[in-house]
């Protein structure tokens, strides 16, 4: 029999389908967003973020099937790849807020686009998941895989460390994921290892705690609502921690605000929007 024709290999199929459809609708999007909406002002900036944002939570939801059929390498190469992806096709989007904290408290993020992606975000952090369920629905009579998470609406979430243990990891993750991005951004032969040293420590956590966060958009997108979790809890865990962690980690690495302007820089400036003004 052909390996490739295995029932070991139909779940990864599935998953491969899955991740193929939710980039090709995604790119498809973008294209019209570019085409139809003027980059004047923050609609496409808006646009981009959500699209982005429901694209990579949406994938979050097939990693399961990773995991259960294939373990520990195969998903840590399976964020990797997504993380990756993501950075070619995203046209810039953030899909987590820690970082556009970190901009926005230290100065290079003015509250109007701070508002704007964080909402962007935070809705398409809620559809995530009826698209995900989507799939799964339409795709049901041709993958058993797909079968079995549209017919399961429970959330459970089961921790296997106490709850210190767990708050430790996504404060640190999120504290040394900042700092070895801003390492690897220093040395731009290292760059492309930047979804796979998250992949990594998401992989760990994953081993270690259970249920890995670190990125608030993506837990919101995926856990929320959980039974094991109340919100409170919740909000603490999975958005306060890994903020607090990546602001500390920005600090260290020595995050600066905007350089201030020499007077003949503000003057020079103010000619070009003068100028810009007359030309509309």
């Amino acid at each position: 029999m052909d390996p490739a024709s295995s029932e070991y290999y139909f779940p990864l199929y599935s998953a491969l389908g899955y991740f193929a459809l939710v980039f090709g609708l995604g790119e498809v999007a973008r294209i019209l967003t570019a085409k139809y909406v003027s980059s004047r002002g923050n609609s496409q900036l808006f646009l981009y973020e959500l699209i982005g944002t429901i694209q990579m939570c949406t994938c979050v939801y097939e990693n399961g099937i990773i995991f259960k059929n294939y373990g520990f390498p195969a998903i840590f190469l399976c964020v990797g790849l997504l993380l990756t992806a993501g950075g070619i096709f995203n046209r810039g989007a953030w899909t987590n807020c820690a970082p556009i904290f970190e901009q926005f408290i230290f100065g290079n993020l003015g509250s109007t686009k701070f508002i704007t992606i964080l909402s962007a975000q935070l809705i398409g952090a809620t559809f995530a998941s009826k698209f995900a369920y989507l799939i799964w629905n339409l795709t049901a009579p041709y993958s058993s895989a797909h079968l079995e998470n549209a017919s399961n609406l429970d959330c459970v979430l089961q921790y296997k460390q106490t709850a210190g243990i767990v708050i430790a990891f996504e404060i640190v993750g999120a504290f040394v994921v900042r700092v070895v991005v801003a390492q690897l951004l220093a040395r731009p032969a290292l760059i492309r290892l930047i979804p796979f040293a998250i992949s990594a420590y998401l992989t760990l956590a994953l081993y270690i705690v259970g249920v890995p966060g670190l990125n608030p958009i993506v837990a919101t997108a995926r856990l929320y609502g959980c039974q094991g979790i109340d919100t409170s809890s919740f909000m603490i865990l999975y958005w306060f921690c890994p903020v607090l962690g990546w602001l500390a980690g920005a600090y260290v690495v020595g995050q600066k605000g905007p350089a201030k302007k020499t007077s003949k820089e503000a003057k020079a400036e103010k000619k070009l929007k003068a100028a810009a003004k007359k030309a509309q």
